[in-house]
């Protein structure tokens, strides 16, 4: 069996176990499928980049659900990486996944909200301008839904 052929049957199975939250496969097969397609992205990066930054970004997911907060920021770092690799590459197909991740951070791990603003900046370099418009006034709707009040 090829190794692209295993990386996504071990995805398949991590994702399988993560829906029925047994989380303790879901990471083994998660982190099985990731050193396949790192290894993969070596010769391959922008083949397997995505890969490689959903993966992160699902066992940020399972840590978060397991209320282990470092290691579920650590993927989540990881899968910011990621992303900001892949949209120096392709701006247009790989913006909406770095902004998603960037409000996630937001949203679920507590990030501070200035992050929005790479978040928008991403969303900017979509060229379909409805799209874009739509994902922009949502990022700004959050910003002002996680503004404090210093006074």
């Amino acid at each position: 069996m090829y190794t692209h052929d295993r990386a996504i049957i071990l995805n398949d199975l991590a994702n399988g176990y993560a829906e029925i939250m047994r989380y303790t496969k879901a990471i083994q097969y998660y982190k099985e499928a990731l050193s396949l397609y790192i290894s993969l992205a070596k010769t391959k990066p922008t083949d397997y980049g995505l890969h490689i930054a959903n993966i992160f970004s699902n066992l940020s997911i399972i840590y978060l659900q397991l209320n282990k907060m470092k290691e579920s920021d650590n993927f989540h770092q990881h899968a910011l990486k990621m992303h900001r690799a892949l949209v120096k590459c392709n701006p247009n197909k790989y913006a909406i996944k770095l902004a998603r991740c960037l409000v996630d951070g937001v949203l679920y791990l507590k990030q501070h909200s200035f992050t929005l603003y790479e978040a928008e900046m991403a969303v900017n370099k979509i060229e379909s301008k409805n799209k874009r418009e739509l994902l922009i006034k949502a990022i700004r709707r959050l910003h002002v839904a996680n503004r404090v009040d210093y006074n």
